[in-house]
């Protein structure tokens, strides 16, 4: 498994650690809704920069979303808020796939697929922030246009230059797993969250946290990190900073 941090979504870091939350953001208060991409190539660990631990997508892992794009695409370059021409929404479509590139100006934002439960989301990010190595990032659940219309909006700052390759896409998720104790594991997805979500522990290995226990959790420290079954633990996942924390196993 390749639990490198994909360079082309670091710019959405900031988009689904708020989406999934942590020990900072205080996920067992707010029970935010997890939003998480899939990467095409395999994995796509999100580096804790709150945490210092990964919430993952593993394809293969019960729940993964696999996503293809259709083979006609559209492109253009914009400054500012626009509308993308995308054509006729295709039969089976359920999203827009987007590479959006920029390097300099303020924010973009993009309206992304509703979780379950929710009315919506969106993905958002500066074009100037340091942490983004590479200027393009890529959106896989971006919101179809609304009914009878055929383009989407990308909302930027006033004078940010960007450009967009945009085509319709599918998907196609895999059910969860359900363990003998009759809790479902897996990723999150459209759907929200199973009882144990993935996660990789602090030795690096991948297992599932218990989302009753990192809800239930208060201030910072360590939850278990399980195997599928809910009850053999391999290791530990940090709510705030490792460095700080110290050793999970003093």
């Amino acid at each position: 498994m390749n639990g490198t941090l994909e360079r082309t979504f670091a710019a959405g870091i900031e988009r689904e650690l708020t989406a999934i939350g942590t020990g900072r953001s205080r996920l067992q208060r707010h029970q935010r809704r997890a939003r998480m991409a899939t990467v095409a190539a395999g994995s796509l660990a999100l580096a804790g920069a709150l945490t210092g631990a990964a919430l993952v997508v593993v394809y293969g892992l019960p729940g993964t979303t696999e996503v293809t794009p259709f083979p006609d695409s559209v492109s253009g370059s914009y400054v500012g808020t626009a509308e993308v021409e995308l054509g006729a929404v295709p039969e089976g479509a359920d999203r827009v796939i987007l590479d959006i590139t920029c390097s300099e100006g303020g924010k973009i934002e993009v309206q992304t697929r509703p979780a379950a439960g929710s009315t919506g989301g969106g993905a958002y990010w500066d074009c100037s922030d340091p942490i983004r190595e590479i200027p393009t990032t890529h959106i896989d659940d971006a919101r179809l246009p609304a009914a009878g219309a055929t383009s989407i909006t990308v909302t930027a700052d006033p004078g940010t230059p960007w450009s967009v390759v945009a085509r319709y896409g599918s998907s196609e998720t895999s059910d969860w797993g359900v363990n003998a104790r009759g809790e479902t594991y897996g990723v999150p997805n459209d759907e929200g969250l199973p009882d144990l979500h993935s996660a990789q522990a602090t030795n690096g290995k991948i297992g599932y946290i218990r989302n009753t226990e990192l809800m239930a959790f208060e201030g910072e420290g360590y939850i278990d990190v399980y195997e599928s079954d809910g009850e053999t633990v391999i290791g530990k996942f940090p709510i705030g900073d490792p460095a700080e924390l110290g050793d999970p196993e003093e």
